[in-house]
């Protein structure tokens, strides 16, 4: 054969099996409803109410009605196959069809002869982090799965605009590689309020850095390496490990100072803004018990809208179509709302049933929670209970408490039972309270009596915990007693003067 021969290109047709997550909009509707606090649900309800006219609101002396009529809808598979309810209905005495020409080409659900809303009230309302990342989100992501990965992220930061949860635990819930979550996070950190989603400040004020093109500079330099020393106001220790002036060193700090130590601060509830509680949990005969919040409206399905479906020979086929939209949109909505309020329930009795011992006696005695057991005690999806958890709050008897504050690790004892972390970080502030403030106990001093009291822990988880604590290290805790003790204050000031 010759060695000159020319390749030959063939075309194979063949099969091949690929998984693919693909989400319909009902459960895309139904994800955002999930990770949405109470109040921004609130918000979403009434514009959707003003949005389509196939979604009432039901008033009290109707609900006898709108629960038959639910009943009576739930087992459609399509919007053609509603029927009106038998029952007399306020709706009644207009003409279906008077009322949906009346609002064809209106869907903000005004009568078009209404006179529209003061502009004050049309205005949108404050927005939120959460909407204003989700937004940005939409462009960014390619496939489905990229979208839920960002809503994970998304859902699971705090008011400051850090990443509340790890990477590793994101991953687990969506069930994706740690890398595919990594590779997500670090796009959100683009976005804006550049720096979201940072694992820590040193992260965030890099990412605000990079996004300016000095992140390569001493800037970058300081906050990689020396920005404890910043904290600390070691600005002479800083200029020597910089190798330049103090005052060129105050210049860069204060170029530092002025980027976002809090990038989602700006879109956080205001302090004269209360946070409201998803669910109250109360002792009744000795059980502790449930019970979910008043504010969001009872929702049905229009029956005028549901007549013109049912009476195709009385409209035209636009008019048919429009209404179809229009139902089954206000229907899917419904459901995604009583689909949210049941799973938060759900998952306020499990963390209640399982947190009974907290509830009677403090925080000592709180259990660590995973998502996964409370996952499978709810019969629901892990990924669906860490959506759950994210801006949801109990109010409890010792106070209104994020969902997310009951699912953390838990260390061991050594009789081989486990304790929660959140139940040791209350006792490391506990020993550091009753120290002496002349002899502050160093982090291994706070490690050898937690042995003693059976919890095995390291140094640097210790360091961990008074961190997140905000309590300074014993050296610092020793300088600021010495500079409130007694005495301390005048000589200074008479060496002073």
């Amino acid at each position: 054969m010759s060695a000159k021969s020319g390749t030959r290109t063939e075309l194979r047709v063949g099969v091949r099996q690929q998984q693919r997550l693909t989400l319909t909009p009902q459960v895309r509707q139904t994800i955002e409803m999930l990770v949405l606090p109470l109040t921004e649900l609130r918000v979403r309800v009434q514009q959707e109410l003003l949005q389509n006219p196939a979604l009432e609101e039901v008033v009290e002396e109707e609900e006898e009605d709108s629960q038959s009529e639910d009943a009576e809808t739930e087992g459609e598979s399509d919007a053609e196959d509603g029927a009106a309810d038998d029952d007399p209905d306020p709706m009644a005495e207009i003409e279906a069809e008077d009322f949906f020409q009346e609002n064809q080409d209106n869907t903000g659900g005004l009568a078009l002869g209404e006179e529209p809303p003061a502009l004050e009230r049309t205005l949108a309302a404050g927005r939120t982090l959460a909407q204003h990342l989700i937004e940005q989100l939409g462009p960014s992501v390619a496939t489905e799965l990229e979208r839920t990965i960002g809503l994970a992220i998304i859902g699971n930061l705090d008011e400051r605009g850090y990443l509340d949860a790890s990477v590793a635990e994101i991953a687990a819930a969506v069930g994706v590689p740690e890398d595919q979550v990594e590779a997500m996070r670090r796009r959100i950190l683009r976005f804006d309020p550049t720096g979201v989603a940072a694992l820590d400040l040193a992260e965030c004020l890099l990412a605000q850095l990079e996004a300016a093109g000095q992140s390569g500079g001493p800037l970058g330099r300081i906050v990689r390496e020396h920005l404890d020393l910043v904290i600390r106001e070691r600005f002479r220790e800083l200029a020597r490990a910089m190798g330049a002036e103090v005052t060129v060193v105050m210049r860069w700090v204060r170029r530092i100072g002025e980027l976002d130590f809090r990038p989602g601060s700006q879109f956080a509830p205001g302090p004269e803004q209360i946070v409201v509680p998803d669910a109250r949990a109360y002792l009744f005969n000795g059980e502790w018990r449930v019970e979910m919040s008043d504010g969001i409206p009872k929702l049905r399905t229009s029956p005028a809208y549901r007549a013109v479906l049912k009476s195709p020979d009385r409209h035209t086929p636009q008019e048919q179509a429009f209404a179809r939209e229009a139902w089954v949109r206000a229907k899917g909505f419904q459901r995604s709302v009583q689909q949210r309020q049941e799973t938060v329930r759900l998952v306020a009795e499990d963390i209640v049933r399982k947190q009974a011992e907290f509830l009677n006696r403090g925080i000592a005695h709180i259990r660590p929670l995973v998502l996964n057991d409370v996952a499978q005690d709810i019969g629901r999806a892990e990924s669906t209970v860490s959506r759950v958890v994210s801006n949801k709050f109990l109010e409890t008897p010792r106070g209104v408490i994020p969902f997310r504050r009951f699912f953390h690790s838990a260390l061991s004892l050594r009789d081989g039972r486990q304790v929660s972390s959140e139940a040791v970080r209350a006792r490391v502030r506990r020993i550091v309270e009753r120290e002496d403030p002349e002899h502050p106990l160093a982090d291994d001093q706070i490690v050898q009596l937690l042995d003693r009291a059976g919890i095995m822990i390291a140094r640097r988880t210790v360091a961990k915990y008074r961190k997140s604590l905000r309590i300074p290290s014993s050296n610092e805790r020793r300088a600021r007693y010495r500079n409130r003790a007694p005495g301390r204050t005048s000589d200074s000031r008479s060496a002073g003067g």
